[in-house]
């Protein structure tokens, strides 16, 4: 094994390392539009060393991620080896055809301005249009604990002015799906400014919202809320102690048997026994699980049609003139018109007016759609004339938000800058006007600065927002609507470094209002050292 890990250290390339970057905000470029090809090669890796806990285990953890460009085509891996505390490796990570698949961090082949382009494995960031259906959604969100495989293929045919392609999140599941064409009907005309209008057919569709959750047994209750995922016969069990509900005679665990009148299972059991019997040795309040079945997947299809107008294109100023109108199968349209965009000076901009119908959420695959698509929840239900109370589980999809999205008119707009390469700052928001409470409001904000004057410490930044809310809640920033992402990068030495990473984001399990313990804080932390060579 040494020997292994000693001629993977020796052959793997060096490439600026990447991982635990910031998360994109709206306006920000893709990762596949800063790609540019390069006649020579570029190759390298980054290796971070840390620790991780699996199932109660405690491993080291030793992560390499080699890449490669070499003109059009990239190549990049994501190895990571987990050895137990008496140094062997872990071999469930490695004994798959699949976990070999895994490894791979992406794949591509030339961008979205080729002819010919593809993409295979993590995608930081994908859009579509002017972001009414796709805006910056990532198979990324719970990397590394869930690795998505996803695919992207298009091609550009710039004699006919056409072009189009399609994604999937992940290959094996291809759940979360898109698709695009687009043309420039009047590129043959060369008639000033409508000789370079482009329009757009986009395409968008989530075919199982619940499939965030697992269900092992197939029973219909996934297994967040199954006490036994592994047997469709039974999925209660209220006190857990490992006896299903159905075939208890003591439901709540209270240490008495239920009267045969909330829980018939006991009369069933035993006839007759509450005859000639103290009536206190009997429990007679039940407050028990029910759990609610997914008998069918639920699927979403959003489409829309874009257009954009180049107006100013030279290196001091670019301006464009663009707008989209999109529709949410079942549900409602959205337009964005008029939008303008520019670029001047240090700054980066766009400003766009937003018309939204009833049933209607802009950017519905954003950057936090994987954990937001379907969520888990429970609720206390009131008692029947039997004193039994019920304590409900089920899943609630993103999709539910559409019921308290009202017609709305408003707008959005984004800044960016660099200055003077010290300090990077973007900021972006949206404000919908209606007569009802909606869910127009959205806050994105990202800080990034690199102090010269502190010695070693080479990059700090933050990231906050809080997207389709009623309203900004600043009193409380932890809610379902926000998410948090901090990163530091402290220098060792000329080749290692220190790098932080640190994120949150939250549900409401109780729907109480107010996020608080572990269970509806979703936090993730990665520590580890990053060697350049």
């Amino acid at each position: 094994m040494k020997r292994l890990l000693f001629l993977i250290l020796l052959i793997c390339p060096l490439l600026i390392f990447a991982q635990m970057s910031l998360p994109t905000i709206p306006g920000d470029t893709a990762e596949d539009e800063r790609f540019e090809d390069t006649d020579n090669t570029e190759w390298g890796f980054g290796v971070i060393v840390g620790s991780i806990s699996h199932n109660g285990i405690a491993y080291s953890q030793l992560r390499i991620r080699p890449e490669i460009n070499l003109g059009k085509f990239g190549f990049g891996l994501d190895l990571d080896f987990l050895f137990s505390p008496d140094g062997s490796l872990r071999k469930d990570d490695w004994d798959d055809w699949q976990d070999y698949i895994d490894k791979i961090f992406f794949i591509r082949w030339a961008n979205r301005n080729d002819p010919i382009y593809f993409k295979a494995g993590c995608f930081p960031s994908y859009t579509l249009g002017n972001g009414l259906i796709f805006d910056h959604y990532t198979n990324m969100t719970r990397y590394p604990e869930v690795k998505n495989v996803g695919a992207q293929v298009g091609f550009n045919i710039p004699t006919l002015n056409i072009g189009g392609e399609i994604f999937t999140h992940n290959i094996y599941k291809n759940e979360i799906l898109a698709a695009t064409a687009h043309i420039k009907p009047l590129s043959m005309l060369s008639i000033p400014y409508l000789k370079d209008i482009k329009l757009g057919l986009n395409f968008g569709v989530d075919r199982d919202q619940y499939a965030k959750y697992i269900d092992s047994d197939g029973d219909g209750i996934p297994d967040v809320y199954d006490k036994f995922p592994n047997d469709k016969r039974y999925w209660l069990d209220t006190d857990n102690d490992g006896i299903p509900d159905e075939i208890d005679i003591d439901i709540n665990g209270t240490g008495l048997i239920d009267h045969p009148s909330i829980n018939p299972y006991v009369g069933d059991i035993y006839p007759g026994i509450t005859a000639g019997a103290d009536s206190t040795a009997f429990n007679w309040h039940i407050v028990q699980d029910q759990a609610t079945k997914i008998k069918k997947a639920k699927s979403l299809y959003i489409s829309s049609i874009d257009y954009s107008l180049p107006i100013i294109d030279t290196d001091r100023l670019k301006l464009q003139n663009y707008g989209e109108f999109a529709i949410i199968n079942g549900h409602g349209n959205g337009l964005i018109f008029p939008g303008f965009g520019a670029k001047f000076f240090i700054f980066d901009a766009k400003l766009e007016m937003r018309t939204f119908s009833n049933g209607f959420v802009p950017g519905f695959f954003d950057r936090l759609y994987d954990e937001q698509r379907s969520k888990f929840h429970t609720t206390i239900e009131s008692c029947d004339d039997l004193n039994v109370c019920y304590r409900s589980y089920g899943l609630s999809t993103k999709e539910d938000l559409l019921n308290d999205a009202y017609s709305s008119v408003g707008w959005f707009g984004f800044v960016r800058a660099s200055i003077l390469d010290f300090a990077y700052f973007k900021i972006a928001y949206q404000d919908m006007y209606s007569s009802k409470n909606t869910i127009g409001q959205s806050l994105w904000s990202s800080v990034t600065v690199n102090p010269t004057f502190i010695p070693n410490l080479e990059e700090a930044g933050i990231y906050y927002s809080q997207v389709h809310s009623k309203y900004i809640n600043f009193m409380n920033p932890r809610n379902e609507a926000a998410s948090l992402t901090g990163r530091v990068q402290y220098q060792l030495s000329e080749s290692t470094s220190m790098v932080a990473s640190y994120s949150e984001t939250y549900q409401d399990i109780n729907q109480d209002g107010v996020i608080k313990g572990k269970d509806e804080i979703i936090s993730t932390f990665n520590m580890g050292v990053q060697f350049k060579f």
